[in-house]
């Protein structure tokens, strides 16, 4: 095996010379006639395929032998005769001329340069070698990416997913991807043919691919069935297709498509999935800049329904819900389980309203501030069931893959005062039937808040429909990213 460097020689209105007149040299020919070279053959005879070239083409033919003189002027020459010896004597004229020189036979080893199995579409040229070890090898890799270009020239956007406005939680809970379930599902999308790149986007209350896809409807089906959405009616799940998509995810970012319309964490979540799938080399320069574009545009979004809505997270409605529908706590205890970004948060917002709470965590033990300290105590998980008989609230935020409280708790709580447990979850840490067990206590999931949520404060439609309008006026920043992978005339 030979190690070759890879160039792509300007040869467009130079002289390059053609010895020999078998099929063979009539490929080389037309590789020539591709790149706009000034091409002679040089040969005594030539093919049918050769001859139907120089009639069709602008092909000089001299017929004759060739001689040692005919190289020196060329800047490139094929020795491509069926005669080792002819062959091996025109790379000889060569070396002395200083000329470019490649042999198609065994002399290959001692040429200046080889042609790789190339092919050309549209402005853009591929080429594949394998360093003289196998052409039948090349041309099979070169066959494969012709038909993976064809597919790359009908490729867009696509955003594929569900999310708590197309189905309920209870069913929406088991199509969450974590964990081992998320790269597993990285890996099986990274085989199909025809998804270029993509991001998996899995959050509380949404699981969805955003992805550069060849427009196939078969490639979009395999899409929805590893997601487990072959179940789903077509209301219950959505494709976004092209500019479609690039609006979904602008008005994601803003924040629109959030339970809590306006929330921030979505941001990060989507740039932390990003940066997952750049990491595991699922997404490159495509989703960098649809995700940097949306974001552009999410932002003017903001600022122009900033009046509208107020910036609001989880974990803000959570404690709005508790000041207009939660029990009267008179000096029971406020619960937080869970020590990630959600629990913290309720945590100190909290504790910024005046109160104390228990915070109950697992294994990674929160680090509180000493200025909140006299009104935050840490408890393990496993302690938690032994103080739910003081509980008011319990907030629960873990990670966890079970459930954190179940029916079997039931006993434990002081049924004889209103007790609210609210599960900010996904996958959920509260078992359902627990609300079912006694009037006193009512549990309450993410999609309660959001009904909740949206009844009391949010006109969704206008502040969706002003959002739309402000994509729109940014079309070009969609238009461009498709123009740079469809056609390759992407801004410089």
């Amino acid at each position: 095996m030979h190690t070759a460097f890879p160039v792509s020689l300007l040869a467009e209105g130079r002289t390059c010379l053609v010895i020999g007149g078998g099929k063979v040299a009539a490929r080389k020919v037309r590789l020539l006639l591709d790149a706009c070279a000034d091409v002679t053959v040089i040969s005594p005879d030539i093919c049918d395929e050769m001859q139907q070239i120089v009639k069709q083409r602008p092909v000089r033919w001299i017929s004759r032998k060739v001689e040692d003189g005919d190289v020196k002027d060329a800047f490139l020459v094929f020795a491509a005769t069926n005669d080792r010896a002819v062959n091996r004597r025109v790379l000889t004229s060569c070396n002395a001329a200083r000329v470019l020189c490649c042999c198609v036979d065994g002399n290959w080893s001692s040429s200046d340069f080889v042609t790789p199995a190339t092919l050309r579409k549209e402005g853009l040229t591929v080429s594949v070698a394998t360093g003289g070890q196998s052409c039948r090898r090349s041309r099979i890799v070169k066959e494969n990416l012709a038909r993976h270009i064809e597919m790359v020239e009908t490729t867009d956007m696509i955003v594929i997913g569900t999310d708590h406005n197309h189905l309920e939680l209870e069913r929406r809970e088991p199509l969450h991807l974590a964990d081992e379930r998320l790269d597993q599902m990285g890996r099986m999308l990274g085989q199909i043919w025809g998804v270029h790149e993509f991001v998996i986007l899995n959050t509380c209350n949404r699981v969805e691919v955003l992805a550069a896809v060849s427009q196939d409807a078969g490639t979009i089906q395999l899409i929805c069935r590893l997601l487990g959405f072959e179940g789903l009616r077509e209301e219950e799940y959505y494709v976004r297709r092209g500019y479609d998509a690039f609006e979904h995810t602008a008005l994601l970012m803003a924040g629109l498509l959030s339970q809590a319309p306006g929330e921030y964490h979505i941001v990060s979540q989507v740039k932390d999935a990003l940066a997952t799938a750049v990491k595991a080399a699922r997404a490159g320069g495509i989703m960098q800049e649809w995700a940097d574009s949306a974001l552009h545009v999410s932002k003017a979004i903001r600022d122009a329904v900033g009046p509208q809505i107020r910036d609001a997270e989880i974990e803000d409605l959570c404690l709005d819900y508790v000041a207009a529908a939660g029990p009267a706590l008179h000096g029971r205890a406020f619960v937080v389980v869970g020590a990630g970004v959600v629990g913290r948060g309720v945590v100190e917002r909290w504790v910024a309203k005046g109160g104390s709470c228990d915070w109950y965590y697992h294994l990674n033990k929160p680090e509180v501030p000493a200025a909140l300290s006299d009104r935050v105590r840490l408890l393990t998980l496993n302690q938690l069931r032994t103080h739910l008989a003081a509980a008011g609230v319990v907030v629960c935020t873990t990670s966890s893959e079970g459930y954190v409280l179940h029916k079997g708790h039931a006993p434990f709580f002081d049924l004889e005062h209103d007790v609210l447990v609210m599960d900010l979850s996904i996958p959920r840490n509260v078992e359902p039937a627990l609300d079912k067990l006694t009037a006193t206590l009512r549990v309450l999931d993410l999609d309660d808040l959001k009904r909740w949520y949206w009844r009391s404060a949010v006109d969704v439609t206008s502040i969706i429909d002003t959002g739309r309008r402000i994509v729109g006026g940014h079309r070009e920043l969609y238009d461009k990213i498709v123009r740079s992978f469809q056609s390759g005339r992407a801004e410089q």
